[in-house]
């Protein structure tokens, strides 16, 4: 019989930041539960999504799994995404953006950030690069709901 693991964490749902504990079985390196741990934010409560909103890490059913690696539609729309590597991709993207910027002009261009993404900073460093880089001030996060 396994020793369940107790794993304390911050829950990504939302940018609250709420302490989480999961109780993992090491031997299936399944999540069992979700409980409240206390945290200056949640203070030993959780919300529906913090309480349930960890079993689909379990689910066999996922329909896609995770990207390791960037993916483009080399031959246009509706062809196949073919995996290629990082610096393709940023060339890609680059190219992309100054066509649309040159076409149409900034304003064509938008940001979104995320609470649930790598933190304050990479945030930070989206809207920077959306308004001096590009030159829009068209910049959204999912905070604002």
């Amino acid at each position: 019989m396994s020793t369940i693991q107790e794993i304390q964490s911050t829950c990504a749902y939302c940018g609250a930041g709420c302490q989480i504990r999961f109780s993992v079985d090491p031997e299936q390196n399944k999540i069992i539960e979700a409980v409240p741990a206390m945290g200056r934010t949640n203070q030993g409560t959780l919300c529906l999504k913090g309480w349930y909103g960890w079993d689909y890490l379990n689910d066999p059913q996922i329909l896609t799994k995770r990207l390791r690696k960037p993916m483009i539609r080399k031959n246009g729309k509706g062809s196949p995404l073919e995996e290629v590597e990082w610096d393709e991709a940023i060339g890609y993207v680059a190219a992309r953006l100054k066509e649309i910027k040159t076409t149409y002009g900034p304003n064509a261009i938008m940001g979104t950030g995320s609470a649930r993404g790598a933190g304050n900073e990479a945030n930070y460093i989206m809207q920077k690069f959306m308004r001096a880089g590009i030159g829009t001030n068209n910049v959204d996060h999912c905070a604002r709901i």
